[in-house]
């Protein structure tokens, strides 16, 4: 595809005699592949009768629904730049966000109405409104023009706008989808559309491969996604790791699971203990896949056929990857450096939409993560560069000791981050989120889990990756898809002092 996306989309549903078949079931119906395209030519026409010209931002603030899609697609169908928002962040994120933009228009349901019809925010539309006209057969240029801006995580600083133009879907960007998809494949995203995994496994894998998408208006809770999965009778689930966790603990979980064909993991690292009780439930139908929104996805890989819980997988095909040192030399198999995968582009974050597209192309990105590469070509994450903690001078990878922690049998969670002492020296603390049915109702045998903790960790550990103590926490800090953001963590350092 390298035209106009939403034009290529629906010439490719037409030719496969698709427009009859369900692409959605969402807000209690089903939608055709013939109703997806009538919306998107509504919206495209209400996008050109409100006065927006190629090129112009538009932002989505609107729940995952057959309206988001509507918007998106009838955005590209006009030569609009589609930029989906997180509809529930704080007023204070919100307004970052739509500085971050400066979008030419807002597309607008109720519940969102009320925070975006404020005064000086940008001019709004109820997306109702965008659809009632009349279908617009005409199609904008597509090629090298911008079509969809999404935000970073923000888990290593303020969130940015990547950038993706029309021909760049030829091979999309985000993760492929739990499998290839398909006509028999119903597909739920735990990930919302304003991620581009999310976006992607929902809206792009699904008019692609002519699969239908189960859409969920309310976030997902473990509890509505089991029900979800047996109502529709979803067949492939793409989820963030620290979501499958809770899905584990729900009742049932087990017999939901088995009737999945594959599932598929995303957004966060698979950490080693919940590769540990997803593995036996799931076998080769759990795939991880890595990767990032700048340069795409890397590697997927099936976490049943690797002992090695760093393992990921090997690199896509047509995707180069090395490891390279401090000095830019790349090391041999098994060395531990930063992982650089060769791209035929990426989308570099910019800080303000009017910044538009920067995409460097034919070159080396770096990764920032901490890998290597073994004899068989598969890769292995060991942790985030950034993330190296120094204690007594001397390098610590917070992810090798959160591993340990995380297999004592009664630890869900652990993470470890550095710890100014009240003496002036430099320690590690850790931070445990226990399984719940495991939670004692005695103080003592919370000291007992902490000294035990500790314990382990010297056994096994060099003295300065031991943690001097434990924090206990109902929930690791999580941004609004799941990542782990470590940098939370650091700042509650000084409060457990």
């Amino acid at each position: 595809m390298a035209g106009n996306v939403t034009e290529d989309l629906a010439r490719l549903a037409h030719a496969r005699g698709w427009l009859g078949r369900t692409a959605f079931l969402a807000d209690g119906r089903a939608w055709t592949y013939a109703e997806v395209f009538d919306g998107a030519a509504r919206a495209a026409r209400g996008y050109r009768s409100a006065g927006l010209r190629r090129g112009d931002r538009v932002l989505l603030a609107l729940p995952d629904s057959v309206e988001m899609v509507w918007s998106a697609l009838g955005a590209w169908q006009a030569g609009l730049v589609a930029v989906p928002v997180n509809v529930q962040m704080s007023w204070e994120d919100l307004t970052r966000a739509v500085e971050t933009v400066e979008p030419a228009l807002a597309v607008i349901d109720p519940d969102t109405a009320e925070r975006l019809e404020t005064p000086g925010f940008a001019p709004a539309i109820k997306v109702e409104t965008l659809v009632a006209g009349e279908p617009d057969p005409e199609f904008a240029e597509g090629g090298d023009a911008p079509a969809l801006a999404v935000f970073t995580s923000g888990t290593t600083g303020a969130p940015k706008l990547c950038f993706f133009l029309h021909r760049n879907f030829v091979g999309p960007p985000g993760p492929p989808g739990p499998s290839s998809g398909g006509t028999r494949t119903v597909g739920l995203s735990v990930s919302r559309m304003y991620f581009l995994g999310g976006l992607h496994f929902s809206v792009l894998t699904t008019l692609v491969t002519g699969q239908t998408a189960v859409l969920s208006r309310t976030r997902a809770t473990p509890a509505s996604v089991l029900g979800l999965i047996d109502r529709h009778q979803v067949t492939d689930l793409f989820a963030q790791p620290s979501f499958l966790a809770r899905m584990l603990l729900e009742p049932g979980h087990a017999e939901t699971f088995g009737r999945l064909r594959e599932v598929s993991s995303a957004g966060e690292v698979l950490s080693p203990r919940l590769r540990e009780r997803l593995v036996p439930i799931l076998g080769n139908r759990l795939i991880n896949n890595y990767g990032a929104t700048e340069p795409g996805v890397i590697s997927m890989g099936r976490p049943a056929a690797y002992s090695a819980p760093s393992a990921v997988g090997p690199a896509l095909p047509g995707r180069p990857v090395r490891i390279v040192d401090a000095d830019g030399r790349t090391l041999p198999a098994g060395r531990q450096g930063e992982l650089h995968i060769y791209v035929d582009f990426a989308s570099r974050g910019v800080a303000r939409g009017s910044l538009g597209p920067d995409q460097p192309t034919d070159t080396w990105w770096p990764t920032g993560d901490l890998a290597s590469i073994d004899d068989d070509g598969v890769i292995h994450v060991h942790g985030r560069l950034d993330d190296v903690e120094v204690i007594g001078g001397q390098n610590v990878v917070p992810g090798e000791v959160e591993r340990l922690l995380e297999s004592h049998p009664r630890v869900l969670e652990a993470a470890v981050s550095s710890v100014r002492r009240p003496a002036g020296d430099t320690s590690l603390r850790a931070y445990v989120v226990t399984l719940p049915e495991s939670e004692p109702a005695d103080p003592a045998e919370d000291a007992a889990l902490d000294a035990e903790l500790i314990a382990l960790a010297r056994s096994r550990l060099s003295w300065y990756k031991v943690p001097q103590d434990v924090v206990r926490l109902d929930t690791l800090p999580r941004n609004a898809n799941g990542k782990f953001l470590r940098g939370q963590l650091r700042a509650l350092g000084g409060q457990f002092v």
